[in-house]
């Protein structure tokens, strides 16, 4: 380093040094100098809100660092906030739009090594609710088992091991209406295929990534996702993506309506509804055992109320998290107590349905 640096303006301002040589500064190379960079920010998309990042070359921080250490010089304010400020000031008052710093619309990201700006878009998040009524349909996109989705004779190059789901029936109208790249899809737990979504709903959050359009017309979205008569949406609105982990992470009680392959008895159904309630010990059911790990969940039951048809229904209150085809038939001894162990008869679960998922919106 020389006894006189030499620096911008900016850089010389900042750091208070008064003595210095006026040149290619040995800090920031004259970053914001840059015009014609910074001008390029022309977006193609919608936004509202805005905030600057901004990527130098290693060397200035080093750079920096060496000089205040040599200078001794003492509440140095880093270029990085000092630009970024200007930066949000001179885009703003160019393309007439607010700078947000918590939760912008869209980060500008200006590479002053690479010399291009970079968009990073804010993803789009949208709450509903869906019903599923058919059971030949997942939740999400499978991969094929063969080709891991790159296409095989086997899933008839498509990548998937169904047609669509729940997820790519919902996506494709939010996606098309925000020219969004791609989604991604949080529900709150999941059905197996051959299971039915009733009542309410099921609550989720579609994640709209890189989405150029962001007021999409949701009521217009849900009549055209509901003429499928496969899935049925309801309640779409614009949500925080904090949603997604609150979703997640939250066990809902829900009750199923169990449909037997026996009709029972008056007194089988009796000692069910007394007994069944209760708490459920199950290990990791065989059917899943390949993905989940082994272990011991409990899980309560609340109430159980049956009645008779052509076989038997049961109607079940209980936890989330708690497998309902297991509690039926007993999954050889892996669930305690279950429908066949009370009665001491085999049974099967030969449809279930969710009725409702109890969650409250209002949180």
């Amino acid at each position: 380093m020389t006894d006189r640096p030499t620096l911008c303006e900016r850089c010389a301002r900042r750091l208070g040094i008064e003595d210095y040589i006026i040149g290619d500064c040995q800090i920031c190379n004259n970053a914001l100098d840059r015009d014609a960079l910074i001008d390029s920010i022309s977006p193609d998309f919608e936004y509202e809100t805005f905030n600057v990042g901004m990527v130098m070359p290693p060397s200035a921080s080093r750079n920096e660092a060496e000089l205040v250490k040599e200078l001794g010089l003492s509440n140095v304010r880093s270029y990085k906030t000092e630009f970024n400020k200007e930066l949000r000031e001179r885009i703003s008052n160019r393309l007439g739009k607010s700078a947000d710093l918590d939760s912008p619309d869209v980060i500008f990201e200006i590479d002053f090594v690479k010399d291009r700006v970079f968009y990073r878009i804010k993803s789009l998040t949208i709450y509903g609710r869906y019903s599923k009524m058919s059971r030949e349909i997942p939740q999400t996109k499978w991969h094929c088992k063969s080709c891991r989705g790159r296409g095989c004779k086997k899933c008839g190059f498509t990548g998937k091991m169904y047609p669509t789901s729940v997820e790519e029936i919902i996506a494709k109208p939010l996606l098309e209406a925000t020219r969004g790249r791609e989604s991604r899809f949080h529900g709150a737990g999941r059905e197996d295929i051959d299971v039915r979504m009733l009542g309410r709903g099921r609550p989720f959050v579609i994640e709209i990534i890189y989405p150029k359009a962001r007021e999409p017309d949701l009521r217009q979205i849900e009549a055209e996702i509901n003429e499928d008569e496969r899935v049925k949406v309801s309640d779409l609105e614009p949500c925080d993506k904090s949603m997604v982990e609150y979703l997640k992470n939250t066990k809902f009680k829900k009750t199923y309506m169990a449909y037997l392959d026996k009709k029972l008895e008056i007194e089988e159904i009796s000692l069910l509804e007394e007994k069944l309630a209760s708490e459920i010990e199950q290990r990791t059911p065989i059917r899943v055992s390949h993905r989940r790990s082994d272990k011991i969940r409990k899980r309560k039951v609340y109430k159980v109320i049956g009645k008779n048809n052509k076989t038997t229904e049961l109607e079940i209150y209980c936890d989330g998290g708690l497998y309902i085809k297991e509690l039926i038939s007993g999954d050889e001894g892996r669930t305690i107590p279950s429908a066949t162990s009370l009665l001491n008869k085999e049974l099967t679960c030969m449809k279930l349905d969710v009725m409702e998922i109890h969650y409250d919106h209002s949180r």
